[in-house]
C-alpha cells in the first residue's frame, strides 16, 4: 500500500500508517471539487429558464445534501439570492416524501418535463431529405421522423393526456409496433438524432383489412407523477394495448 501510494499522483499529499490514511484538507476538498462543480452549472442552466425564473427557495434532500461541503458552496452560490433549506435528516427526505406522496396523490400539482417524448411518424416531402424516405403501399413515411407528444421544459398537470391518430396503410402486417422515443431537446427531428433515445415499445395486434384500406391507430400519452402511460387503440376494432414507463428515466 505504501509504495503504491508513494507512486500515486497523491504521494506527497496523502499518507499511510497503520491501516489509516491522512491527507491533507484540500486534497480532502478537491475530492468533491468537480462533483460540486456539476450541480452547480446544472442548478444554474435550470434557473436560466424562465419558468424557474421566480424560484426563491432551494431544498436540498438526500445523503449527500448532509455534507458540509456541498452545503457550503451552495450557500456561497446562491444564498444571497434564494434560500437554502436543508431539513434534519435530509437523507431520509426522499423516502418521507415517497410515502406521504402515496397518502396524498394530490400533492404534486404539476410537474416539469425533463424530456421530450414522441413516437416516429410521416415523413412530408419538400420538408424532410429524400434519403429518410421509406416507400409503404399508398404513401411515403418515413420510419425515423420524431412526432413530439410531450416537450421537454413544458409544465404539465398529473393527469395530463395528449393523443394523436395515425393512419396504417399496409394490409400485410398483424402487428403494429409503436416505438417510444425520449431527447433532452426541445423540438428533436429524427429520432436517429444523437440526443434521442428509445425508451420502449409496445406492440398492437391489427385486424385484417384489405389492400389501400385505412386503419387508424389512436397513439394517447398520459402524465402520471412519477411514471408514463401510453396506450394505443385500433379505432376500428376497439382494441387497447397500453404500457408504463418510468417518468424520470434517463439515461
Amino acid at each position: 500500500m505504501e509504495t503504491a501510494l508513494e507512486q500515486s499522483p497523491y504521494g506527497q499529499a496523502v499518507s499511510y500508517k497503520k491501516d489509516k490514511f491522512t491527507h491533507f484538507p484540500d486534497t480532502f476538498r478537491d475530492l468533491f471539487k468537480s462533483t460540486t462543480e456539476a450541480l452547480i452549472k446544472h442548478l444554474e442552466r435550470m434557473f436560466r429558464d424562465d419558468k424557474l425564473s421566480d424560484l426563491k427557495n432551494l431544498i436540498m434532500v438526500g445523503g449527500f445534501s448532509e455534507c458540509e461541503l456541498i452545503q457550503h458552496r451552495m450557500k456561497e452560490k446562491f444564498g444571497k439570492h434564494k434560500k437554502i433549506i436543508i431539513p434534519k435528516e435530509a437523507e431520509l427526505a426522499v423516502l418521507k416524501g415517497a410515502v406521504l406522496y402515496g397518502n396524498q396523490p394530490k400533492a404534486i400539482s404539476a410537474i416539469l418535463m425533463r424530456r421530450s417524448y414522441g413516437i416516429q411518424s410521416l415523413w412530408v416531402p419538400h420538408m424532410h431529405p429524400e434519403y429518410k424516405k421509406s416507400d409503404l403501399v399508398v404513401v411515403n413515411r418515413c420510419k425515423d421522423l420524431f412526432f413530439k407528444f410531450l416537450q421537454a421544459g413544458e409544465k404539465v398537470e398529473q393527469g395530463h393526456t395528449v393523443s394523436q391518430v395515425f393512419q396504417v396503410f399496409k394490409s400485410d402486417e398483424s402487428n403494429l409496433e409503436f416505438t417510444i422515443y425520449t431527447s433532452i431537446d426541445t423540438n428533436p427531428r429524427y429520432v436517429t438524432d444523437p440526443n434521442c433515445q428509445r425508451l420502449g415499445s409496445l406492440i398492437i395486434p391489427l385486424p385484417n383489412i384489405r389492400a389501400g384500406q385505412i386503419l387508424e391507430i389512436e397513439a394517447t400519452m398520459v402524465v402520471g407523477s412519477t411514471e408514463l402511460l401510453v396506450r394505443a387503440r385500433d379505432l376500428h376494432a376497439g382494441r387497447v394495448v397500453e404500457c408504463k414507463f418510468d417518468l424520470f428515466y434517463s439515461a
